[in-house]
């Protein structure tokens, strides 16, 4: 029987490439059209349609159509396209697909740059491979042992190079470090943001790039700043005078520590006396924080911090001088803070006036003699609810805000004093106690007043002293309305809302 001419084989491939080939091509341009947002997957069908299916449709075409012998050159080239445009397509979905759309936070995301490398070079090699053995026929155990032979002059001639990527792979199999973490090389410090064949690439606070060659983390010693935990300890050292007794300095550096925003409890803080040093007694402060992104912040914070509390506690930071002073600690105060009596002069209720008598003119002397001038930066709490008051505060500079607790134990502003008012008149009332939290708003300067000498001084000032009882009144209700009602708005004494407030 004579075969029909539709069931030859070579019009069989010819329907199916001449009808297959281009709705194959539509459907693909179609689901690349649909998939337009999916950068990664739409490239790599992209390289599909446009690589892969036409460099198949000419290798079929020359084998089952044409006829072509499969050990003619053209053959080869072709079928050689046809693998070469097959491993390119394989690559673009590693790259895209499998790598490119992760997010940084996920493991695919986190995956280095040199195992990429290395899975696209594995892709390279097995299809190379096949092209040579397959394709041309080449006999892959005796290209083996010329590339072992050849390899070893290259290794010569690439010794360092080479020995950077040999230490990469140790570092991708070891995985000492990751991307993201911080890490020590020499004093340099810096978060991992690349690891290559070549090198580990740092970038510092100072957003500078360092490079560190495989090689060098190979060999030498290096810190992982992020591991076993992203927890640090911070070691700061700080010295004081010798006049400064060390329990006092080391209780006042703990309180700063302890209100220092960012400063862990857990491990807790601590300070510990270091060493005798020329011109200092040093002390070493151990600070945890959460992660090495948030030291310098914090450690800033706490630094300025303690120049603050240094001025209000009397302590003295020293510096290395050789010059020899003879001056008592009151001619040293007198010397560097302002005069407390100048200071009252901008508070008309607390200094004399042009009628006073001999006897209130030494009492503002003895007000003034008595006073304390203290500095607190912005966000200290100078003194909580309950705590003891040492005297009322005259404010020179800054802001304080005062917070009152509410029946479910929150606070809330109740008032916020500036320049020429005053704060803390209940340390004259019977209970010497705070009604309030009071906390620095702004960069605070105070004068405060012992009680005892404030006693004294508005006896002989009745105004003052309504003035002081008034303000007392008003902020001991507002602070009683905060507490019935548990609201998350200011408390206000009903004078167009603004908070409770006494000027000088």
């Amino acid at each position: 029987m004579t075969t029909s001419f539709i069931d030859r084989p070579v019009m069989q491939w010819a329907l199916v490439l001449g009808i297959g080939f281009p709705l194959l091509m539509l459907v693909l341009g179609e689901f690349i059209f649909r998939n337009r947002k999916n950068r990664g997957l739409s490239s790599t069908v992209s390289n599909i349609r446009n690589l892969v299916l036409p460099t198949l449709a000419i290798w079929l075409m020359l084998q089952e159509v044409v006829g072509l012998p499969a050990e003619s050159t053209a053959h080869k080239l072709v079928e050689t396209a046809f693998w070469i445009s097959l491993i390119f397509a394989a690559l673009t979905f590693v790259n895209e697909v499998i790598f490119g759309s992760a997010a940084a936070e996920t493991a695919r995301g986190r995956v280095p740059k040199l195992l990429l490398d290395l899975l696209r070079l594995i892709l390279i090699v097995i299809g190379g491979s096949i092209v040579l053995s397959k394709v041309w026929g080449a006999n892959l155990a005796s290209l083996a042992t010329a590339l072992g032979v050849g390899s070893i002059v290259i290794g010569l001639a690439l010794q360092e190079p080479l020995g950077n990527v040999f230490a990469g792979l140790m570092l991708l199999f070891e995985r000492p470090v990751s991307l993201g973490d911080w890490i020590d090389v020499d004093g340099k410090i810096g978060k991992v943001v690349e690891i290559n064949w070549r090198s580990l690439h740092l970038l510092t606070l100072t957003q500078e790039l360092v490079i560190v060659p495989n090689s060098i983390l190979n060999k030498g010693t290096f810190k992982n700043l992020s591991r076993p935990t992203q927890l640090r300890i911070e070691e700061i050292m700080i010295g004081f005078s010798y006049d400064d007794a060390p329990n006092k300095v080391k209780q006042i550096l703990l309180d700063v520590l302890r209100d220092t925003p960012g400063v862990l409890n857990v491990p807790s803080p601590a300070v510990r006396t270091r060493e005798y040093a020329d011109f200092s007694i040093n002390y070493q402060v151990r600070m945890p924080v959460a992660s090495h992104d948030e030291l310098s912040k914090i450690r800033d914070e706490f630094m300025t911090r303690v120049w603050y509390a240094a001025q209000r506690h009397g302590l003295t930071i020293p510096f290395p001088i050789r010059t020899v002073v003879q001056e008592t600690q009151e001619q040293v105060t007198a010397r560097t803070a302002p005069r407390p009596l100048e200071l009252l002069k901008r508070f008309p209720m607390w200094t004399t006036s042009p009628g006073d008598n001999e006897a209130e003119i030494n009492q503002a002397h003895n007000l003034a003699k008595h006073a304390r001038y203290r500095k607190y930066t912005t966000g200290e709490t100078l003194v909580q609810v309950g705590e003891l008051l040492d005297g009322i505060s005259l404010v020179i500079e800054g802001s304080a805000i005062l917070q009152a607790i509410d029946k479910e134990g929150q606070l809330h502003k109740i008032a916020e004093v500036g320049p020429g008012e005053f704060f803390g008149e209940s340390s004259i009332a019977s209970s010497q106690n705070s009604d309030f939290t009071i906390k620095a708003s702004k960069d605070l300067t105070v004068l405060v007043l012992e009680p005892d000498t404030v006693h004294e001084w508005i006896g002989q000032r009745p105004r003052l002293a309504r003035e002081i009882g008034t303000v007392l009144d008003h902020r001991r209700r507002a602070a009683q309305a905060s507490r019935k009602i548990g609201s998350s708005h200011e408390i206000t004494n009903g004078q167009e809302g603004r908070p409770v407030a006494a000027k000088g």
